[in-house]
């Protein structure tokens, strides 16, 4: 009989999850102390200016810091910034081990804060191997980490040792693509687009009835719709277009998960909203925060808007991704209607995915589909009863994909593309 596997840097990426949007455009970073096989501290980066995640984590744990090992998603800080160095304060705290997942692509911080740590006589474990060695046969304490995790799909069926390397090598994965957007926004400056969609067996995304209303159509299950949600916890901001927001009135909030929800953004395109429509839509209607709306046409029935000036789809498009990246967001989550996929996708069939300087209208294509035949018998009851006249086809997808991952939950399967 196997022992229950759990593994202290998952739990630091619990906290991570917790900066997303609170940290920007700092990195979002989760830490953890641990002493005696006990989680004596944990904590995520603040906003700037305020502490980062390891002081957090160091402040939580007080003295039981010392002689301690502190677990961190990212590799720590070694410089002045607006707080001291995060290294400084581990070498004040008496840490004994660093583990760090991910190294800073930052210059002024990759690869410096190892000989610094160990210069101080602490012992540094990194990347896939800092990962691996996190892990645990059980907690002590009873710190149980969230059930629902990207890519997180493990057997019961190998020995512990097996096990633990598995677990620690999927640890390392799912923090590789945590930090992909804050990687991507450091060499590039720019934010990184991330578009999710799902179809059918037969390649619907919805439906459309006879006056040209289209209808949402329920495609996913439990465990896409986790995979879904978590994406949005670790996104810095979610866009849907005025179709979606017309057809679906979603709320683009966070469930199913731990973490903050994204800041929200209206592609409105050329459509102009009523007052009607801003009375009853979810999104514009939300007290806790106002969503950004980008609009090619005057918006007179919404207050603040975006109004962009573009001549092309693509060139309004980079417009925003420029102030999206100056409010300092590392990740936009896209989950397009099928105008707006269009969009997105005929400008990359034509050669125009890339500006002058050879940046992309999105980098990263998430695309679920159902193996389930009831979504497609659905569609066909509806436009026996005519309540609809077809389902809703998604636009074809550009020649220039590259599939790179694959995954597999329940009736749903996952394809994971790159321009």
């Amino acid at each position: 009989m196997t022992s229950e596997i759990s593994n202290y840097m998952r739990f630091a990426l619990d906290q991570a999850f917790l900066a997303v949007g609170e940290s920007r455009p700092n990195p979002a970073v989760g830490a953890v102390v641990v002493k005696d096989g006990i989680v004596v501290g944990k904590g995520h980066t603040q906003r700037p200016g305020s502490a980062h995640a390891e002081v957090m984590a160091l402040r939580d744990a007080g003295e039981l810091a010392s002689g301690a090992s502190i677990y961190v998603t990212l590799e720590p800080c070694c410089h002045y910034g607006r707080t001291p160095p995060c290294t400084k304060a581990i070498i004040e705290a008496g840490i004994k081990k660093v583990y760090f997942a991910h190294s800073d692509p930052n210059p002024v911080v990759h690869g410096k804060s190892r000989a610094i740590l160990e210069e101080a006589g602490i012992e540094v474990h990194e990347g896939l191997q800092a990962c691996i060695d996190a892990c645990v046969e059980e907690c002590p304490n009873g710190e149980s980490a969230g059930e629902c995790h990207v890519f997180e799909f493990r057997s019961n069926s190998l020995e512990d040792r097996a096990i633990r390397e598995g677990e620690g090598r999927e640890i390392f994965r799912e923090i590789e693509r945590f930090f992909e957007a804050y990687d991507y926004f450091v060499r590039s400056k720019r934010t990184f687009v991330e578009v999710k969609s799902a179809i059918s067996q037969d390649g619907f995304m919805g439906c459309v009835d006879a006056a040209g209303k289209r209808w949402p159509l329920t495609i996913t299950k439990a465990g896409a719709n986790c995979w879904n949600h978590e994406l949005r916890a670790m996104s810095d901001a979610i866009l849907v277009g005025a179709g979606t927001l017309l057809a679906d009135n979603p709320r683009l909030d966070v469930r199913h998960v731990a973490g903050n929800n994204p800041v929200k953004i209206v592609w409105a395109g050329h459509h102009e909203f009523t007052a009607d429509e801003v009375l009853h839509l979810n999104v514009l209607q939300a007290k806790e925060s106002k969503p950004l709306v980008y609009s090619c046409v005057a918006q007179p029935k919404i207050v603040d808007c975006i109004v962009l000036s573009g001549n092309s789809f693509a060139e309004n498009w980079r417009t925003m991704l420029g102030d999206l990246t100056v409010r300092g967001m590392h990740r936009l989550m896209v989950e397009p209607g099928a105008g707006l996929a269009h969009a997105l996708f005929s400008n990359s069939n034509n050669g125009d995915s890339n500006d002058s300087c050879g940046a992309p209208l999105w980098n990263r294509f998430d695309l679920w589909r159902s193996t389930d035949p009831s979504v497609d018998e659905t569609v066909e009851q509806l436009v026996a009863k005519s309540v609809i006249t077809a389902g809703l086809e998604y636009p074809d997808l550009p020649t220039s994909l590259v599939a790179k991952e694959s995954a597999v939950i329940g009736a749903d399967v996952l394809t994971v593309y790159y321009p």
